[in-house]
């Protein structure tokens, strides 16, 4: 039997690996800003393309809280529009700098937020946490929303290769002892030793990508016995230039490996791919068979 999108569409789905105010689609974004222009690019210069792209046009939109809010809200009509019945999507404590510098606004929105699409969506709002972020704001930014009951999941970001993640050893263990989910963005861009340090380190639930663990069986093996779950993006693997073609990437291996992988957005006003959009092309392109998707499809509502 052949499937088309429409079967991944009417799919209930999970996105746990989601960056909240670039999580919109953008046919969203130019209906709410009908008077912008933005070219969006197929392709980006790796993650510093990436980050310029994002400073140079969307930061030109989001340019109060109101847009910030706007493209929040974009971001969960648009998984609502996937049928996606089940959104883990990471908060950027930087925000705070469009609320005056309070964290407890942002804190207030993610509710707001929550409480107005509860009919619709299971939203499960983690804390996003930049590396570059200083520390002090680190701690006090990350633990006001830890400490606030409307976060699940804490999610930690940026530059992968050559980082000191020391300094954010006792956040995370705070984060465990509040029972949030931790996650941390390693293995797209860094390779098989930063994955292993990051596990040894911080000990994370689940790692937002980690593709690059396929270059050592050691580091597969770590993953697997830890049962760590893996929130592959493949369109943001292509765009960024990590992953030449979607038949070459890595997430079958780590599938075969026994390892719990998920299939994700990243972000959508970026990359273009829907959660659907995601799994049908790896159905099309013979990656995995339907019934395998299914088991991936099913990895995004485990706990």
């Amino acid at each position: 039997m052949k499937y088309t999108k429409e079967t991944f569409l009417k799919l209930p789905k999970a996105d746990v690996h989601n960056h909240f105010h670039l999580g919109g689609s953008q046919k969203k974004l130019l209906e709410k800003y009908p008077n912008t222009s933005i070219n969006f690019p197929k392709n980006y210069d790796g993650l510093v393309g990436m980050i310029d792209f994002i400073y140079g046009h969307l930061n030109k939109i989001m340019l109060t809280k109101v847009d910030v809010v706007n493209f929040m809200e974009i971001a969960i009509e648009s998984s609502i529009d996937d049928n996606v019945t089940l959104l883990e999507a990471s908060v950027d404590v930087g925000l705070s700098r469009f609320f005056d510098d309070s964290i407890e606004q942002v804190i207030s929105e993610v509710k707001r937020i929550k409480e107005k699409y509860k009919s619709k969506i299971d939203f499960r709002p983690d804390i996003g946490i930049n590396k570059d972020l200083p520390l002090e704001k680190v701690y006090a930014y990350g633990e006001a929303c830890i400490f606030s009951g409307e976060f699940n999941g804490m999610d930690i970001y940026g530059k992968e290769a050559n980082q000191n993640l020391t300094p954010f050893q006792e956040l995370f263990k705070t984060a465990k002892k509040n029972h949030i989910k931790t996650k941390a963005h390693i293995g797209e861009f860094s390779d098989y030793n930063s994955i292993n340090e990051t596990i040894h380190l911080l000990e994370p639930d689940e790692l937002q990508h980690g593709i690059n663990a396929v270059e050592s069986e050691k580091t597969m093996d770590l993953i697997f016995e830890r049962n760590i779950r893996l929130n592959v993006c493949p369109q943001s693997n292509i765009s960024l230039g990590t992953v030449k073609d979607i038949k070459q990437h890595q997430v079958r291996k780590l599938f075969d490996k026994g390892i719990n992988v998920t299939v994700n957005t990243d972000d959508l006003i970026l990359f273009n791919a829907t959660v659907s959009d995601e799994l049908f092309r790896l159905y099309k392109n013979n990656v995995f068979s339907f019934d395998e998707l299914e088991i991936i499809r099913q990895n995004g509502f485990k706990k």
